[in-house]
């Protein structure tokens, strides 16, 4: 079965990470900050959407969308760059059994009765304590030619719920399966609940949800038009989280005491867009970081360096990796007044790898900027 051969996909990367165990003790608190990458795999590559939690409060959790694809039905095939925002309540986080995972610019910011990062806790645990559970996801055309948008409200229409795929879920182990992803510049295996089901048209659903009833995250899932289907209509993966959430401590980040006493580090929380060097808004944090621990370290040096996945060839990996890299160098001369004296660059396209270049979690360990402290 295809379920299993995941799950001895995943235990076998585990095996080669040295990770024996589910790291169950890793938490992942949904908070302001919470960044989480997904990566979906066509011929040119991985595109890298990113989700990442804006805010809390009495109005609910407000998500940030950030995604970029090819338009393949436009001439020359351009990038397409879409920027959203949703809202959920906190009661639909906690009760909901609707999933709206499609962002789209049709949809309304808030969908009352739907998530829309992963399922919810109720959804969570009549897996857990029952092993069965009913989630809805949702099919939206991509365009509406009788109404600008979608109404969140399923008395009228169209609406949202018009949309409607009713999956009748079954757990498939009774312990929590590791998930590999990267999580805070880390290779873990986080505990997942792995399920599967049938829509009442014959579609077919596979989901792994963070085994974490305070913010059971969707790591995966795939709908299949059938059992024996190789492509799948809509899919998903998370690759990495950042979940730096915690309160700022008068001490040194993990950055900086890993160029303090190994003078080298790998980071993956600097995003650009994709086969690009443009860097991403959401690399603003870890960028703003980088440019204090300078300014406290005014002896430091440091040689930035790029690093690619293994898709596409050596030049064009080589070209882009030594892009980035003086990408970064140059935002950090510019946004915090880093002297570029102090900042070399280099890139190594695909020859330096961190890990497989065969599963999208393994690519994007490869993707990264690595720091090395020269002073």
């Amino acid at each position: 079965m295809i379920e299993r051969r995941i799950a001895l996909a995943i235990f076998a990367w585990m095996l080669a990470q040295g990770l024996s165990s589910v790291a169950a003790s890793v938490p992942v608190p949904l908070c302001a900050g919470l960044t989480i990458v997904t990566a979906i795999n066509e011929p040119e590559g991985d595109y890298e959407s990113i989700k990442t939690i804006e805010s809390i409060d009495a109005n609910g959790v407000r998500v940030r969308y950030s995604t970029e694809h090819v338009a393949n039905d436009r001439p020359g095939h351009p990038i397409i760059k879409l920027n959203l925002s949703r809202v959920m309540r906190d009661t639909d986080l906690r009760h909901a059994t609707r999933y709206l995972q499609e962002f789209s610019t049709l949809s309304p910011p808030e969908v009352p009765g739907t998530t829309a990062i992963g399922t919810s806790t109720d959804v969570l645990d009549a897996l857990k304590s029952k092993g069965a559970a009913e989630l809805t996801m949702f099919d939206l055309p991509r365009s509406l030619p009788s109404a600008p948008a979608y109404s969140n409200d399923p008395k009228k229409h169209p609406s949202v719920f018009d949309h409607e795929v009713l999956f009748k879920l079954r757990r498939m182990e009774s312990s929590p399966v590791g998930f590999p992803l990267v999580l805070n510049g880390a290779s873990v295996a986080l505990p997942a609940i792995h399920a599967t089901g049938s829509a009442e048209f014959g579609e077919k659903g596979e989901f792994f949800f963070l085994d974490d009833e305070a913010n059971p995250l969707a790591l995966r899932w795939r709908i299949r038009t059938s059992s024996i289907s190789t492509n799948d209509r809509a899919q998903l993966q998370v690759v990495k989280i950042a979940a730096h959430c915690s309160a700022p401590t008068s001490g040194p980040s993990a950055l900086e005491r890993a160029l303090a006493e190994n003078r080298r580090v790998d980071v993956y929380e600097i995003y650009f867009s994709f086969n690009s060097d443009e860097i991403r808004d959401e690399s603003g944090p870890t960028l703003k970081e980088l440019g204090d621990l300078l300014a406290r370290h005014r002896d430091w040096q440091l040689s930035i360096e790029g690093h690619t996945d293994g898709i596409a060839s050596d030049a064009f990996n080589l070209d882009l990796s030594k892009r980035r890299a003086a990408a970064v160098k140059a935002a950090l001369v510019t946004r915090y007044g880093v002297d570029a004296g102090r900042l070399t660059t280099n890139g190594f396209g695909k020859s330096r790898p961190r890990d497989t270049n065969d599963t999208p979690e393994g690519r994007a360990r490869n993707r990264r900027v690595e720091l090395v402290r020269t002073s």
